[in-house]
C-alpha cells in the first residue's frame, strides 16, 4: 500500500515538475518573413537591420527573404495573395500602396501607431515622406528606404569641357552642357530605359515642365502641352543633337555610361549614390533635376508594409517595423547607402549628422525635399511603370514622334486602369 502510495505520489510530482517547467519555459520566439528588394549596399543593410533586430530581444524572429526588384515583389506579392500564403511584411515601391491597399492584402497601421505602450510617434517622420503611406485617410506603410532622383556628373568631364563645376540649373542649361561634352566616342548624358526608374525620370521631367503625368483621380495628363515638351527634348537630344543616348540597351543602365565615361550626365537615385561614388574613377558631382518652369521631382524609394494574417504575427511584425524605422536603423541606412532620413530624429542622429558634415555634398537629396512630390496616381497601375518605360523607349530608342507616344501611353494607362483598377 505504502508503495502504491509512493508510486502515485513520485507520478504526481514528476507531472508537477513538468508543468512546471512548461509554464517557466520561455516561450518559443515569433517568427515573422520580411520579403526585401533591391541589392547591393541597399540589399546588404536590409539584411544588417534584421541581423541586428533578431540579437537585440528574443521574442520575435526575423527572417529576410531576398524576392527581387521592385516590380518582381508585386508579382510574387499578388501570387502569394492568390495562393493564400504571403509574407508578413514587405518592402514595396512606394506607388503601389494603393494598389494591395484597395484589394485589402494591407493591415491598417493606425492602431498599431496609436497604441499607448507600443505605438510611435507619427508626426515624428517627414511628412512628405509619410503621405504617400495612407490610402484613403488610414495608413497601410511606414517610409524607409526614401529618394528622389538626382542628376550625377563627372566633374573632371566638366571641368575638360569649359563647364562651371556645377549641376546644370535649367533644362536649357542641361541641353548646353549636354553639347559642349560632346565627342565622338562619348555623348553629354545618357537616359535610363531600365524597368523600375525609366518611369521616375520621365516624371520628373514632365513635374519640372509644368505638367502632369495623371491627377489624384487616375485622370491621364500625358497629352498636355508640358508632357509633350519634355518628352520631345528628350528625344531631340538623342535624335536631333546626337548629345545625349539612351542607356546601354537591353540594361538600360545609363549610370554605367556614367561610370564606364560613354556619358558625362545621368540621373540616379539617392539610393544609387553609394554605389555610384563607390565605383567612380572620377570626381562626382550630384544635384538636382534640371528645371524648366519650376523645380519639381517625384519621391520614390520604398515603404514597409504589413500582409500578416495572424494577429501574433501581426503584433511581432510590428516590433520589426518599428525597429527598421528608428533613428540609429534608418541612420545606418542613410550612411549606409545615401537614401535620406525619413525622421526628424534620423536627421538628428550623431552619425547621420557626422556623414554629411564630412560629405556636405551628399545632403543634397535633402535639400531637394523642398520640391517633392508624390509620383503619379497611374504608377500604382500593375502595368503602370512598364507603359511608361515602354514609352521612353519609343521615344529614345525608337524615334517615334513625341505627341504620338504620349497619346499611346495616354491610352494603354487608361486601359490598364479600366481593367485592373477601377
Amino acid at each position: 500500500m505504502k508503495t502504491r502510495r509512493f508510486r502515485v505520489l513520485l507520478v504526481s510530482s514528476i507531472v508537477f515538475l513538468i508543468l512546471l517547467a512548461a509554464v517557466m519555459a520561455p516561450a518559443a520566439p515569433v517568427k515573422v518573413v520580411y520579403w526585401r528588394a533591391l541589392t547591393g549596399a541597399a540589399g546588404d543593410v536590409q539584411d544588417e537591420l534584421v541581423k541586428r533586430f533578431n540579437a537585440a530581444q528574443s521574442s520575435v524572429s526575423a527572417e529576410a527573404q531576398f524576392q527581387g526588384a521592385y516590380a518582381e515583389v508585386v508579382q510574387k506579392l499578388l501570387a502569394a495573395m492568390a495562393a493564400g500564403s504571403v509574407p508578413d511584411v514587405v518592402l514595396l515601391d512606394s506607388p503601389f500602396v494603393a494598389l494591395f491597399a484597395k484589394d485589402g492584402a494591407l493591415v491598417q497601421l493606425d492602431k498599431f501607431a496609436s497604441a499607448p505602450k507600443t505605438g510611435v510617434d507619427l508626426k515624428g517622420f517627414i511628412g512628405g515622406l509619410l503621405k504617400d503611406g495612407y490610402y484613403q485617410g488610414k495608413l497601410y506603410a511606414l517610409p524607409f528606404m526614401r529618394s528622389t532622383p538626382l542628376l550625377y556628373f563627372n566633374r573632371d568631364m566638366f571641368a575638360e569641357a569649359g563647364l562651371p563645376d556645377r549641376a546644370p540649373e535649367t533644362w536649357d542649361d542641361f541641353r548646353e552642357y549636354c553639347r559642349k561634352m560632346t565627342k565622338p566616342d562619348r555623348f553629354g548624358a545618357a537616359f535610363t530605359l531600365g524597368t523600375t526608374t525609366a518611369h521616375w525620370y520621365l516624371q520628373g521631367a514632365i513635374y519640372s515642365f509644368g505638367g502632369e503625368v495623371s491627377d489624384e483621380n487616375f485622370n491621364i495628363k500625358l497629352e498636355s502641352a508640358p508632357a509633350i515638351a519634355a518628352a520631345q527634348l528628350w528625344q531631340d537630344m538623342v535624335f536631333k543633337d546626337k548629345t545625349a543616348v539612351a542607356g546601354n540597351v537591353p540594361a538600360g543602365d545609363a549610370q554605367n555610361d556614367l561610370l564606364t565615361g560613354r556619358a558625362g550626365m545621368a540621373f540616379g537615385s539617392t539610393g544609387s549614390m553609394a554605389n555610384i561614388m563607390s565605383r567612380a574613377k572620377f570626381r562626382v558631382g550630384i544635384g538636382f533635376m534640371p528645371a524648366k518652369v519650376k523645380h519639381a521631382v517625384p519621391v520614390g524609394g520604398s515603404v514597409l508594409a504589413m500582409t500578416s494574417t495572424d494577429k501574433a504575427r501581426q503584433a511581432a511584425t510590428w516590433e520589426l517595423m518599428k525597429f527598421l524605422t528608428n533613428p540609429a536603423s534608418n541612420s545606418t541606412i542613410v550612411v549606409t547607402t545615401g537614401y535620406m532620413p525619413i525622421s526628424k530624429a534620423a536627421m538628428e542622429y550623431p552619425d547621420t549628422v557626422e556623414y554629411f558634415t564630412k560629405y556636405p555634398e551628399r545632403k543634397v537629396a535633402i535639400d531637394q525635399l523642398a520640391f517633392a512630390r508624390p509620383q503619379a496616381s497611374v504608377i500604382s497601375l500593375g502595368k503602370g511603370t512598364e507603359i511608361l518605360r515602354q514609352a521612353v523607349e519609343k521615344l529614345l530608342v525608337g524615334g517615334v514622334p513625341a505627341a504620338q507616344v504620349m497619346k499611346e501611353a495616354a491610352v494603354d494607362l487608361k486601359k490598364e486602369y479600366e481593367e485592373s483598377f477601377k
